[in-house]
């Protein structure tokens, strides 16, 4: 009896092992695959308003204004001229797969909250402001677009207030802050012709940025690797 559970535990811990193991593991790359790259700006209303009112396209409307080629987007233009305040790495994706384009956090420092100004802490709290943004790729039949489901997840501060608390039996009062934060998640569809880039709004905007009037947007610039042209390629080189 003692064997067999033995040899149970044994055979379950090893499928653990390999689970964890595969999870851990970078995606493979097959013969076809996107890579993604997302460089983060911040910008004023104006900017925002021109991408908000942006007409969503099709892969149709893509084909379309192929056939008419249009002026670069002075948007992009005005992009290229500032620094990006995020700029995450290359990220390769295999088709209908998902992965990570950006995360980040931002520490926001304030008064200890009522509750910890009760049991004696008076130590600033920190709430961390945060977001993540996820893509998953599907590549369009000619090779020639993908198609990109966006997925934002985030947490941001949107009020703070003070609170007079009374903190022993003597009637002391301490000042607190109870901050309300907002917990969000959002997805958007866009579709990207192979190496061509798209400005993405996010719905994401932490206390320093709302406060200083500016928006969050993210250039996106996709590439699809297919391993047959680059063979091609490879051998035409000289």
């Amino acid at each position: 009896m003692s064997r067999r559970i033995l040899v149970t535990c044994l055979a379950v811990l090893g499928a653990l092992l390999r689970l964890t193991a595969e999870a851990a593991a970078p995606p493979t790359r097959g013969e076809m695959y996107t890579i993604l790259k997302a460089r983060l700006y911040e910008v004023n209303e104006d900017f925002h308003n021109k991408i908000a009112k942006a007409k969503w396209l099709s892969q149709a409307d893509l084909e379309e204004l192929e056939d008419k080629p249009q002026p670069e987007s002075p948007l992009f233009a005005q992009l290229k001229k500032q620094k990006p305040v995020l700029v995450g790495k290359e990220v390769n994706i295999n088709p209908d797969k998902e992965g990570m384009l950006l995360t980040e956090t931002r520490p926001f420092k304030c008064l200890p909250s009522p509750d910890q100004l009760r049991k004696g802490k008076k130590a600033p709290q920190t709430i961390n402001e945060a977001f993540t943004l996820r893509a998953q790729v599907h590549i369009t039949a000619d090779r020639r677009y993908v198609r990109v489901k966006f997925l934002e997840k985030s947490l941001e501060i949107e009020g703070i207030e003070k609170i007079d608390v009374v903190v022993d039996d003597n009637g002391t009062e301490a000042v607190g802050e109870l901050v309300s934060v907002k917990e969000a998640s959002v997805s958007q569809t866009r579709y990207i012709p192979d190496g061509g880039s798209i400005l993405l709004l996010l719905q994401h905007r932490p206390h320093a940025v709302r406060k200083n009037d500016r928006w969050l947007v993210v250039e996106i610039t996709p590439q699809i690797y297919i391993e047959e042209e680059e063979r091609e390629r490879r051998k035409q080189a000289p």
